[in-house]
């Protein structure tokens, strides 16, 4: 979810409280104790690190009560002694715990993924249920966090000392906020169960079929999904409406192979944690003017001699794509390219490949580009995974 969401929902929590604090930090500190958990991509210095850590160890529900212990000492004005209607270090750890909660749940029921069960699991939990940017979500809560605020102004002065609040709109806004995404949850089970049928009525017989929401759900959605063509495995991405008819055939692509996936995820940290990330990915070849102007030294092919001095047509060069990033509708994705400066879609994974005698495929290099935040690897040697120690494990570095 985005960071003004997140913002405006801990300014709603705050607000749904009877009173509060009488001190003006007491809204923004709320608000940013909610949007805390994000600071992990400030953790990331390139784009592996930023796949491993945003939204990992700081959404992780494990480490709730310590991050929420970090916010509430730098939330001091709020049991700071001298504040008017001050509350307990106590109750402000447990408002901490349940900003920080409240930002877990907004994300988990967004498409990217967030592993919640760190350290014990990298497991992703995405709900599919709202677009990374949902305007139905967004905008009551700016308007009730804003009505809150003005009614609670012309209030009477709380008896305790503490400022009065009109919490009503704030509370109706955290309900709609659980609500919304549970029928968003349910319309997404009902665009499954009938796209398949549909589907399955045309003759096909698809494979996984995963229904995203796209920008403006619950009136448009996206059907991602496999299938078997005589050429191999391809990938589709239809676009939906709110009834579930389809408004754009998705271009098949192709599905990137089991055999390839589990090689490069052998050979490679970084290839692991990408396609750990991804969603039906598919590959296609890397075009000319993107490939790198002359192979340099890389390692050798199944003890063979240096992959520098191979005939080239035992070169591969591939683009890997998550197709999940994505939207059907046109004016989003022309936002979409501006937004990644022209650099296509935000999570990418180019890899060169050579081919030894027996045919296996063998990384030779690698570049993680996410044209939407700006990181690039750029092309790098493989590093083979490896178990992590104490301190990685604990942050879910696997």
């Amino acid at each position: 979810m985005d960071p003004v969401t997140h913002a405006a929902s801990g300014a709603a929590l705050m607000l749904a409280l009877p009173r509060r604090p009488a001190t003006r930090w007491a809204i923004p500190l709320a608000a940013a104790v909610a949007a805390m958990p994000d600071l992990d991509i400030v953790l990331a210095s390139g784009p592996l690190q930023f796949l491993q850590l945003h939204r990992g160890f700081t959404h992780a529900l494990l480490y709730v009560p310590l991050l929420a212990l970090l916010c509430t000492l730098a939330a001091r004005p709020l049991w700071k002694r001298t504040t008017p209607g001050h509350w307990s270090a106590a109750g402000v750890w447990l408002l901490c715990c349940g900003l920080l909660l409240l930002h877990i749940w907004l994300d988990c029921i967004t498409t990217y993924g967030t592993m919640i069960f760190l350290p014990f699991s990298a497991e992703r939990v995405r709900l599919n249920a709202v677009f990374i940017i949902d305007l139905l979500l967004t905008l009551p809560l700016l308007g009730a966090a804003w009505y809150s605020w003005r009614a609670g102004r012309h209030l009477p002065p709380d008896p305790q000392g503490g400022c009065p609040s009109a919490p009503r709109a704030a509370r109706l806004v955290l309900v709609w906020c659980l609500v919304y995404p549970c029928l968003a949850m349910l319309c997404n089970g009902w665009q499954t169960r009938h796209f398949r049928e549909e589907l399955l009525r045309e003759g096909r017989q698809p494979g996984q079929v995963t229904v995203l929401p796209d920008a403006f759900a619950p009136l448009f959605w996206r059907a991602i999904y496999e299938e078997q063509q005589p050429n191999g495995r391809v990938i589709r991405a239809d676009g939906l409406d709110i009834l579930g008819r389809i408004h754009q055939r998705g271009f098949p692509r192709p599905a990137l192979p089991e055999s390839l996936r589990a090689a490069l995820m052998a050979q490679s940290q970084t290839c692991a944690t990408f396609l750990d990330f991804s969603l039906l990915p598919f590959c296609a070849p890397l075009p000319p003017d993107l490939r790198p102007a002359a192979p340099d030294a890389a390692p050798a092919l199944n003890g063979q001699q240096d992959a520098a001095t191979h005939p080239q047509q035992l070169r591969g060069y591939l683009q890997i794509v998550d197709e999940r990033f994505g939207s059907s509708l046109a004016l989003v994705r022309r936002i979409m390219r501006l937004r990644a400066g022209g650099g296509g879609p935000p999570f990418q994974l180019w890899v060169e490949l050579g081919y030894g005698p027996d045919g296996r495929p063998q990384l030779l290099r690698q570049r993680l580009r996410l044209p939407d935040s700006g990181r690039d690897s750029g092309w790098t040697r493989p590093r083979v995974p490896s178990p992590p120690a104490l301190l990685p494990w604990c942050l879910g570095l696997y």
